[in-house]
């Protein structure tokens, strides 16, 4: 790999990563509301003996915002959840080309997600489509999956060219189980 394209590489990941870490930082910030929410609501339910009546119902879309806004930072980094038994056995070169194939089926999967996700997006957009019980628009909770895919797929394709251009550290990650990436 030529010193153009590791820099070029180490900036767009810069950008990438600069970017995912702000999505995941609003996916933290989801996450945490969901406690304060569900603490908040037992309190009413013991002490005023009133519960929030829209809380599962927020609680499950903040649960969905908190997993689709951290995904992208979570494939940049590889610290998704993934068997590598096999690949780490394998010698590195074999491995990191594995790996890249590993990278494509997941940018195939989450653009195939996509375009499954798109359709139920714009029904519940052009039907102004509300939650049951607490009246919250469905819509923009229902923005983040294509939003995260498509990010996703970027992050996964991101990788691929990593790997393709060289950088150890983005191959690497599957040549000893010991290692961690």
């Amino acid at each position: 790999m030529d010193l153009n394209t590791a820099v070029r590489l180490q900036r767009l990941e810069h950008v990438l990563r600069q970017f995912f870490i702000v999505l995941a930082a609003i996916g933290t910030c989801a996450g945490v509301l969901i406690i304060l929410l569900v603490g908040s609501s037992v309190v009413m339910r013991h002490v005023a003996h009133a519960p929030f009546r829209f809380t599962e119902e927020l609680v499950g879309l903040l649960m969905t915002a908190t997993f689709f806004l951290t995904l992208p930072l979570i494939t940049l980094d590889a610290q998704h959840v993934r068997v590598q038994i096999v690949v780490a056995a394998l010698p590195a070169r074999l491995a990191r080309f594995v790996t890249a194939i590993a990278a494509c089926f997941g940018i195939v999967f989450t653009l195939w997600f996509l375009w499954l996700c798109i359709p139920w997006f714009e029904f519940a957009f052009q039907r102004s489509i509300k939650t049951e019980v607490g009246r919250l628009l469905m819509y923009p909770w229902m923005a983040l999956l294509p939003l995260s895919l498509l990010l996703t797929a970027v992050a996964f394709a991101f990788r691929v060219l990593s790997i393709s251009a060289g950088d150890n550290a983005a191959s690497d990650e599957y040549s000893s189980v010991d290692t961690p990436p």
